[in-house]
């Protein structure tokens, strides 16, 4: 099947960013899905938690997984304009620096200590693929069953609401929260899909970013601007 070219207005979406939305992201009526106990798997051994310094007086809470040896993929609006980077993960916690940032596509690297945690591959996904996901439950991990339910191509502004941009992604059955932005999609042990967004319009259905967007950029190493506070 063919990608779907959709626009999403503002209205038709929220942005999930922990801390600045109050609101339920999840849709009215519908329960969360039962949450798996995380023993030593690997996609709870990849997960770390982002916390984001520097924007207002709140911390900006998100996900990510390490892709590559000390690489961590996330979204950009997570650390748009942060002072500094915090990500917490199984084996502790760290500092992490900005190495790629790209405010159109809504995805971004972290750089952070390898031993933090044991990277997942980056991978792709077709319609009906069931995965899994990390969030976090009052700064607890907690693992999520996720379904891809089609590629699209999401018409959308930046991250600072100007322009209008195409991202490859995918449209989820997956229930979410503000504080969820980043968490990563795992498929057949892949990961493949940076959660960014939740529908207004449809209950525990999301939007994410392909993984394939932050591939070419797993080798950089040296810090970069991480723009305004989003």
């Amino acid at each position: 099947m063919g990608d779907l070219t959709m626009n999403l207005r503002p209205r038709a979406l929220l942005v999930i960013i922990g801390g600045l939305l109050a609101t339920s992201c999840g849709g009215g009526g519908t329960a969360a899905a039962p949450a798996t106990s995380l023993l030593a798997t690997p996609i709870a051994d990849a997960a770390v938690q982002v916390v984001a310094r520097g924007c207002g007086g709140a911390d900006v809470h998100g996900a990510g997984l390490m892709v590559a040896d000390g690489k961590v993929a996330t979204v950009a609006h997570v650390v748009a304009g942060a002072s500094t980077v915090e990500v917490r993960s199984a084996h502790g916690s760290g500092p992490a620096s900005v190495v790629y940032f790209d405010p159109v596509n809504d995805v971004a690297v972290l750089k952070v200590d390898a031993a933090m945690a044991t990277p997942i591959p980056i991978g792709s996904a077709v319609a009906g693929d069931a995965g899994k996901v990390i969030v976090y439950r009052d700064d607890a991990p907690t693992e999520l069953p996720a379904r891809v339910e089609r590629p699209v191509n999401i018409r959308t502004a930046d991250i600072y609401g100007e322009g209008k941009h195409i991202r490859p992604g995918y449209e989820l059955a997956l229930d979410i929260k503000a504080g969820d932005s980043g968490a990563v999609v795992v498929v057949d042990d892949r990961a493949v899909a940076l959660v960014w967004a939740i529908s207004r319009q449809a209950d525990a259905r999301a939007w994410a970013m392909r993984t394939s967007l932050v591939a070419d950029h797993l080798a950089d190493d040296t810090e970069v601007a991480n723009g305004e506070c989003a």
